[in-house]
């Protein structure tokens, strides 16, 4: 059920009214009424209708008391009208103010399907205020009594000019309708759309992306409520946020979440022109067919896509400027092709194959940014050509790369080689207390107490630390160079083999690596 014409022409105040044009404007949905206060249509007011956010389906009261006997002036705000979504106009004091209601105007109404009523002519003890009373409350009953209201809404969308069948103007029915401030972000909380109640008012709607209950109680008596969303073509799942006076229901909720899925998929288009999050969502959550589909649209050739850099754990205040920050220091090494976050991560996805000097440069710069915004270290991810090799890439990331930098604690970006080491190690952790310790004392039983702190301590720092390299090895040791020569061919003869000789030393990276991380965990 709405609220239509016929509805309107029915109310106490309406009473003597008549429909000037033809009957099908019965039919046309009612969802707020306004007074028309400004009826010359100057650049001002073309830039006033500009500036004022409509909601469609309104029915308008005017009297056109400046333009009187301006037949051509009435017209076009008749025309402008019709192209805001309004349905219908409401003609006051017909005889007293405006002489007569011209037959160019009912043409002209009619031409584009736009209702014209005219209340009682030479009557001055009507009022506009008895006819907002009455139809204002007509639509509050009916919103009262037909609480399942998605379906409906988008139906009153899909009568209005094509020009405003968009995500927004649903947004605001809703935001009306509820008398609740409502925003839509991105998997990864960017914020995409948003609509304030009441209009004009002005939300930091960041400061409540923190808040994880789904219904909280702010310091100004509102509710806040997370819901979940979906935009199936293009972003994937979004996280939607309603801010109300009053409480809402799950069924209000779900009944939002239901409409603004709808909008989404019907006109989401404008959703994704800047926000490359979309491709992200699609090669992380296999979906090809829409992965092909967003790459078409971005101009972006995913075979071109061969390596990338993750900086995990991207997010809190002020990531959108970091972002950018990020983004801009990039573009001096490569082509980017994405620099977007996705589940906490900041993904930076060059075009082809830069030179190996190009990464260890890039490496450089992006440590020396994570360092100045209290990041974690960069992941440099090396030949991930597909989605698949990208998701198995990204999962090993979210898995390991804590106990990575436990490991690795001098590098200024780690690898794929990196983290799968340190899965490895964690998994001989996982294996139980009792196995760890047979383990070390396997390894280590080639030792004495002193040989296992001095010569373990060489070692890791040799492999782990330097990159083999002895005079860096020294000089973390601080100790002479003959000193860590001396001892890695002192553990080279108990282990049997050269270290450095692979894939024989592989095995001493793997017991480095549990070493730091039982330490780390007896801390």
């Amino acid at each position: 059920m709405t609220v239509t014409i016929r509805d309107v022409l029915q109310l106490p105040s309406m009473r003597g009214s008549t429909l000037l044009t033809d009957l099908t404007g019965l039919k046309k949905p009612i969802t707020a009424i306004s007074v028309l206060e400004y009826s010359q249509p100057t650049s001002i007011q073309r830039d006033l209708s500009e500036s004022v956010k409509y909601i469609g389906n309104e029915l308008v009261l005017t009297s056109f008391a400046s333009i009187p006997s301006d037949t051509e002036a009435q017209c076009r705000n008749i025309v402008r009208s019709s192209q805001r979504g309004e349905a219908g106009m409401v003609l006051f004091y017909v005889g007293i103010l405006m002489p007569q209601v011209d037959p160019a105007l009912i043409e002209t109404a009619n031409e584009n399907n736009f209702a014209l009523i005219m209340m009682p002519p030479l009557d001055m003890t009507i009022a506009y205020s008895g006819v907002i009373s009455d139809v204002m409350q007509a639509i509050f009953l009916d919103q009262m009594i037909n609480p399942i209201f998605a379906i409906d809404m988008i139906e009153k969308v899909a009568q209005l000019p094509d020009a405003v069948h968009s995500v927004d103007t649903v947004m605001r029915m809703l935001s009306d309708r509820l008398q609740t401030s409502i925003a839509l972000f991105d998997l990864d909380y960017q914020i995409l759309k948003s609509e304030s109640w009441p209009r004009g008012r002005h939300e930091d709607w960041n400061k409540y992306v923190d808040i994880t209950q789904k219904r909280t109680q702010i310091s100004d008596q509102r509710l806040v409520y997370w819901e979940g969303a979906e935009d199936g073509k293009r972003l994937g799942k979004l996280h939607l946020l309603l801010i109300a006076k009053n409480e809402l229901n799950v069924y209000t909720r779900s009944q939002v979440a239901e409409a603004l899925q709808i909008a989404l998929n019907l006109w989401g288009r404008d959703f994704v022109n800047n926000n490359h999050v979309a491709l992200l969502s699609a090669m992380m959550e296999d979906e090809p067919i829409r992965m092909r589909r967003l790459g078409e649209y971005y101009h972006l050739n995913l075979s071109d896509i061969h390596h990338m850099w993750l900086i995990p754990d991207f997010q809190g205040e002020g990531n959108d400027v970091q972002q950018a920050e990020f983004a801009k220091l990039s573009h001096e090494f490569a082509k980017i092709g994405l620099c977007e976050r996705y589940h906490k991560i900041l993904f930076i996805v060059p075009i082809g194959d830069p030179d190996p000097a190009v990464w260890r440069k890039w490496g450089d710069a992006l440590f020396s940014k994570c360092t100045k915004f209290h990041l974690n270290v960069p992941i440099w991810c090396h030949n991930v050509p597909t989605a698949d090799s990208a998701r198995r890439a990204v999962h090993l990331a979210q898995k390991t790369a804590d106990d990575a930098g436990v490991i690795f604690p001098k590098k200024k970006y780690l690898t794929l080689g990196d983290l799968n080491l340190a899965k490895i190690c964690r998994e001989h952790i996982q294996a139980g207390e009792q196995a760890v310790n047979d383990y070390l004392t396997n390894q280590l039983g080639l030792f004495n107490t002193k040989e296992q702190q001095e010569w373990m301590q060489t070692l890791a720092t040799f492999l782990l630390d330097t990159d083999q390299q002895l005079s860096a090895a020294s000089k973390n040791l601080f100790v002479h160079p003959n000193t860590v020569k001396y001892r890695l061919s002192k553990i080279s003869e108990r282990f049997g083999f050269p270290i450095g000789k692979m894939p024989e030393t592989w095995d001493l990276f793997v017991l480095c690596g549990m070493l730091r991380l039982v330490k780390k965990a007896n801390y």
